[in-house]
C-alpha cells in the first residue's frame, strides 16, 4: 500500500512538473513588434483620453476632455506620436496615458470628449452622466454607439461623446484618473 501510495505520489509531481515547466517556458528572444510582460502590464494600464487640445508647453499638454474640464498630460521621451503628430493648439486629439497622465501614444482624433461619472439618471436613449467635479453630462445614445454592458443609476461609467452630446461608446470605469485628471 505504501509503495502504490508513494507510486502515485511520484507521477503527480512528475506530471505537474512537465506541465508547469511547460507553461512556466519563456521564450528566449522576443519577436520584433511583440510586447514584453511588462509592456502589455502598461498597456493594460493605461486609458484613453480624448479632447481638444487647448495648450502645448514644453512636454506639458492641456486637454479639454469635456466642456470647461481639463486635464494635464505629459510627453515622455518614450512617448510614440503616430505619424509623427505632436499635437497643434485647437486640434482634437487621443491620447493612451498611464495613471500618472503620463502620454505612451498621441494622434489626431475625430472631435470627441470623455467623461468618466456616475449614472445620475437613465431613461431611454439618454444617460446623465456627473463627472468627478460635479458636471452633470446628459449623453444621447444611438443606432452607432458601441455600448459594454448595461446601465443603471448609481454605476460608474466612462463614456466618449460627440460635442452634441452623442455618446460614440459607453463602458464600465475601471480605472481612476490619477494627479491633474478632470
Amino acid at each position: 500500500m505504501k509503495r502504490l501510495r508513494r507510486s502515485m505520489m511520484l507521477v503527480c509531481a512528475f506530471s505537474l512538473f512537465t506541465i508547469g515547466s511547460i507553461y512556466a517556458a519563456e521564450p528566449t528572444e522576443v519577436p520584433s513588434g511583440a510586447q514584453t510582460g511588462d509592456e502589455v502590464m502598461a498597456a493594460k494600464a493605461a486609458e484613453t483620453v480624448r479632447g481638444k487640445l487647448l495648450k502645448v508647453q514644453d512636454a506639458m499638454y492641456t486637454v479639454e476632455t469635456a466642456p470647461g474640464t481639463q486635464a494635464s498630460i505629459r510627453a515622455e521621451n518614450n512617448t510614440k506620436f503616430e505619424g509623427g503628430y505632436k499635437g497643434s493648439e485647437g486640434d482634437w486629439i487621443e491620447a493612451l496615458v498611464t495613471p500618472d497622465m503620463q502620454i505612451k501614444s498621441l494622434k489626431r482624433s475625430i472631435p470627441a470628449y470623455t467623461v468618466e461619472g456616475d449614472v445620475l439618471t437613465a431613461s431611454g436613449d439618454t444617460f446623465v452622466v456627473r463627472d468627478s467635479g460635479g458636471k452633470e453630462i446628459r449623453l444621447q445614445i444611438g443606432k452607432n454607439t458601441k455600448v459594454a454592458g448595461t446601465y443603471k443609476v448609481g454605476d460608474r461609467i466612462k463614456a466618449e461623446y460627440a460635442p452634441d452630446g452623442r455618446a460614440i461608446s459607453v463602458k464600465p470605469s475601471q480605472i481612476t484618473r490619477g494627479p491633474g485628471g478632470g
